[in-house]
């Protein structure tokens, strides 16, 4: 099963700090957080529960500006999935 956008932008009604709510939030994020779920398999409730999870936010603000690249969300969601 290949994840895409529409499986992160159909989620509605999300009003707690999370991925989904998050000002780092882009496109671009979008696009490496399904690059690595994908590589991984991961099924589409699992990566919404991960996008809805505290810790989805936690890496944002951990991030500091840096850039996350598909290998910290690989490490991110390998305990989780791997």
């Amino acid at each position: 099963m290949c994840l895409r956008y529409a499986d992160i932008n159909n989620i509605k009604d999300v009003h707690h700090d999370c991925y989904l709510t998050h000002p780092d939030r882009s496109d671009d994020i979008d696009d490496t957080v399904l690059d690595a779920a994908n590589q991984l398999d991961m099924r589409r409730k699992d990566l919404v529960s991960w996008l809805k999870s505290d810790r989805s936010w936690k890496i944002l603000e951990e991030a500091e500006g840096d850039e996350l690249d598909v290998s910290d969300f690989i490490k991110e969601f390998n305990p989780l999935y791997g």
